[in-house]
């Protein structure tokens, strides 16, 4: 399978939108239903704090990530992004093991990335990464 990248989501004609929206979708409907079909979490999600859930799964998180850049540093495009929606299906299953402060952190994470504006937020040429115009100055030096 050949991965062309999206670029702005916004400007492709609707079908490749709707398409990875289903994706994702797609994928946190299945991590519900592998964390059901493997008993993880299995109630103990009352019982444990958000840190504590994101240290017990950091490891899981860090293999994958390992992984991704693994297979990008050997130059596999497919296994580049293979390896990445693994690292995405973890880190859906550490906001899915977090409970509805999971649910709520993801809401409000998405709130916050679209009050973001061309007025607000600039791409540093140098690295590609969004940073605030106003704020964060060490981050532009």
């Amino acid at each position: 399978m050949t991965h062309l990248p999206l670029g702005n989501m916004a400007t492709y004609p609707c079908s490749e939108r709707e398409r990875f929206v289903s994706a994702v979708a797609g994928m946190a409907a299945e991590v519900l239903d592998f964390h059901a079909r493997f008993s993880i979490d299995g109630g103990a999600r009352a019982q444990r704090t958000a840190p504590e859930i994101a240290i017990q799964r950091a490891p899981y998180l860090k293999e994958e990530y390992d992984e991704m850049l693994e297979a990008a540093h050997a130059g596999d495009a497919a296994g580049s992004c293979d390896e990445a929606a693994d690292v995405l299906f973890v880190a859906i299953g550490n906001m899915v093991s977090m409970g509805s402060l999971g649910i709520e952190s993801i809401h409000a994470v998405t709130e916050k990335n679209a009050r973001k504006t061309h007025e607000t937020h600039a791409v540093r040429p140098d690295t590609g990464k969004l940073l605030p115009i106003r704020g964060k100055p060490h981050k532009w030096a």
